[in-house]
């Protein structure tokens, strides 16, 4: 496995359910930063970036030139830490033994439930806790509010499990709770970020995410190719300061500015609830009605430029989608050739199992990384149905397949 390193961002307080899927109702107001500019094919086009965007790095330019951006990883931890695959984290047979003999037991606090990406985290977990012995002594899920969360960590203190797995609905509110757990003995591996104001090996285990700056050079991709490497596009993307959709966006970024001279980004704008997004693409596609594309930071979003682009009279011939996470609804876009074109793919479930094995590892005294990475897929159509098993580990749905089939 080849790893680049070199995003040096600062820790985010804030949440990875906003992060990864963004589902809780924030506000209604629509947040557009985009410079009023006229279309003229004459003239370089400008946009404004979000406040927290950062110029590409020398190191981060050099990344974004590389041909080939499939199975390495691009992307730092959020301390700044170099990342180690998650194909490297490896229980041996004797360590798996002694894991087993040591009646280990864990606790899984989810901050929500019931979308792909969390779903199929929860999967790996248990998956692998299942394969250690590790005893899952309680399970939570706080439907989205960090104020359940705390109340669900507390309760799980009481019950001392050896093992924490959990994610931040809020990396501040929550962060008492989880530092509580952990002078009290709990080993905890955090999934994307961790809490407010705790080290790596002193507070926690370690931070288990997927390689988001290569999650948005793999979208920058799939648009190309889609395009056929020219043409004029827009970026909608989640505009609250969040580490892991800032990598993501500044990753797409980069990749259009290294590699694709001939496709133009004519405007950027952000959305606060996903929810909402179709509204955001709705304007954004009103004021430019020439686009040919358009960039989405995850699924939600994506099926939102789904509704506008239908909404606005274009056709999938004409106008193409891209986004990150390979959610089922995408996927079904895709196979029916209705829009969506290009996905930079998570790996929920393989990022679920690097959790349980870097927590168990831990346990038994092994020096575990702070940082660990799953790499990005980058997914098509004429990759989807092996993608979706690499992702999900079972076969694509008979829906999704038939719609492969027939179109």
């Amino acid at each position: 496995m080849k790893k680049i390193s070199f995003y040096k961002g600062n820790l985010k307080l804030m949440s990875l359910l906003f992060l990864s899927f963004g589902l809780i109702d924030c506000s209604n107001n629509v947040e557009q930063v985009s410079r009023d500019a006229t279309i003229d094919s004459n003239k370089d086009i400008e946009v404004t970036h979000p406040a927290w965007y950062e110029e590409p790095s020398e190191e981060q330019l050099k990344a974004a030139k590389m041909d080939n951006v499939s199975n390495i990883i691009v992307s730092n931890g959020p301390h700044g830490e170099e990342a180690v695959s998650a194909s490297e984290i490896v229980i041996m047979d004797e360590q798996a033994e002694k894991i087993r003999e040591s009646n280990i037991t864990a606790a899984i606090a989810m901050g929500f439930l019931g979308d792909d990406w969390s779903e199929q985290q929860l999967a790996g977990i248990k998956s692998e806790f299942t394969n250690l012995g590790i005893e899952i002594i309680s399970e939570t899920n706080a439907n989205f509010d960090d104020t359940k969360q705390i109340s669900d960590l507390e309760t799980i203190g009481v019950r001392n499990p050896d093992i924490l797995v959990s994610i931040p609905l809020d990396g501040q509110t929550t962060a008492g709770a989880y530092k509580a757990l952990a002078e009290a003995g709990t080993k905890i591996v955090f999934m994307d970020q961790p809490a407010a104001g705790m080290e790596p090996g002193k507070d926690y285990v370690s931070v288990v995410s997927a390689d988001s700056f290569g999650l948005g050079m793999n979208i920058a991709d799939e648009l190309a190719n889609a395009l056929g490497g020219e043409g004029e596009v827009a970026a909608l993307y989640y505009a609250p300061d969040f580490y892991v959709t800032n990598q993501r966006y500044q990753g797409f970024v980069a990749r259009l500015e290294a590699n694709y001279p001939n496709i133009k980004l004519v405007t950027v704008q952000g959305f606060q609830d996903p929810n909402k997004s179709q509204e955001v693409a709705a304007a954004i596609l009103t004021r430019y009605p020439n686009l040919e594309g358009m960039y989405a930071s995850w699924d939600i979003p994506a099926m939102g430029a789904l509704a506008a682009a239908r909404v606005a009279g274009k056709s999938p011939q004409e106008f193409k989608v891209v986004n990150e996470n390979l959610g089922n609804e995408v996927a079904y876009a895709m196979a029916k050739n209705e829009f969506v074109a290009g996905i930079g793919s998570q790996r929920p479930f393989d990022q679920g199992v690097a959790e349980a094995r870097l927590a168990a590892l831990a346990m038994i005294g092994v020096e575990t990384p702070p940082y660990v990475a799953v790499p990005s897929l980058a997914v098509n159509r004429s990759n989807l149905a092996e993608s979706y098993e690499e992702i999900y580990h079972q076969e694509v749905s008979g829906e999704i397949q038939e719609a492969l089939n027939s179109n």
